[in-house]
């Protein structure tokens, strides 16, 4: 089983100017034996500010989606991702859905989805990035070439501030669990700040309740397909007692919003789409258990690495 782990460096994911990593140590956990109907292969892996992040060892999240979906890889807060592929190309079937993308299935926490071919041939996620076009895709609450800047609290007392290319700044404040956010900082970041780039959506919870309780939902008017951890989308399924949405690579546009047809993709990138605190929920965090190809047969198992072309 060929596996890579790599944390930062490629594309247009992120911007980790000054921005290093240190390992978070121990050993990779066992896992079953792969299938290349599963991902295979993990590239990079980068967790935003979230309320998870004292318990996020990167070696651990990129090594839970490798695989059938086993355990939950976090991505964290608006704009954390993960970049990863299989180990053949999995072909676009005109009026089908091609691959999907496995998730706990419990509130909706929408993420994008961008696909790559291996263009290439070289086994590596250095081409373009398409991203899925989803229901929101045309709603004016979409942003599209969003930037974020989160920055490393002052001290153990503070809270993560963050500031965006829409001219506007503010803090990540604890809804629960905490009187600030300081530990919401990934401890294998180092640096004062990191910057995110990519799709943000609109805000998906609302919250309904009418007296001193929060009771935050997900309005049935939104999000109805096209999104990772959607379990209200008409794309999910609940098929042999796992849970996941379903995607189809004819919905891929290009950086103007255009489709393009892409004949087969080798390459995925998902990454948490809303920022949003949602009172006592705290923040819209994405999280995945792995993705499938629909079209898998015996001849995909073939160690040659087709071109982009074949």
């Amino acid at each position: 089983m060929k596996k890579i782990f790599q944390k930062f460096g490629l594309l247009l994911a992120v911007s980790l100017t000054a921005v290093t990593f240190n390992s978070c140590g121990g050993d990779e956990p066992d896992k079953p034996e792969d299938h290349s109907m599963f991902i295979t292969d993990v590239f990079e892996f980068v967790y935003a500010p979230g309320q998870h992040a004292r318990d996020i060892c990167s070696e651990t999240e990129m090594q839970n989606f490798i695989g059938p979906p086993v355990r939950d890889t976090h991505l964290g807060g608006w704009g954390g991702f993960i970049i990863a592929g299989f180990n053949h190309n999995v072909p676009n079937v005109p009026g089908m859905s091609d691959f999907e993308i496995f998730s706990a299935g419990i509130a909706p926490e929408p993420g994008v989805v961008f696909v790559m071919m291996d263009e290439n041939g070289d086994g590596l996620p250095n081409g373009t990035w398409f991203e899925l076009r989803g229901s929101e895709f045309e709603n004016p609450k979409t942003i599209r070439n969003f930037e974020l800047t989160y920055f490393r609290p002052k001290n153990n007392s503070s809270n993560v501030t963050w500031r965006d290319n829409q001219g506007n700044e503010g803090e990540l404040r604890s809804g629960h669990g905490g009187a600030n956010s300081a530990h919401w900082w990934w401890g294998e970041t180092e640096g004062e700040s990191i910057t995110f780039r990519g799709t943000r959506l609109p805000d998906s919870h609302v919250n309904v309740s009418t007296g001193t309780n929060e009771h935050w939902i997900v309005p049935n008017t939104i999000f109805t397909w096209g999104y990772a951890k959607n379990n209200q989308g008409t794309d999910f399924s609940r098929a042999n007692n796992r849970t996941s949405n379903q995607f189809n690579i004819e919905n891929a546009v290009d950086e103007n919003g255009n489709s393009v047809h892409l004949p087969h993709i080798r390459f995925i990138k998902i990454q948490t789409g809303v920022f949003q605190q949602a009172g006592w929920l705290n923040e819209i965090s994405t999280e995945v258990q792995g993705v499938r190809s629909l079209h898998f047969t015996s001849t995909s198992r073939s160690a040659k690495r087709p071109s982009a072309t074949e």
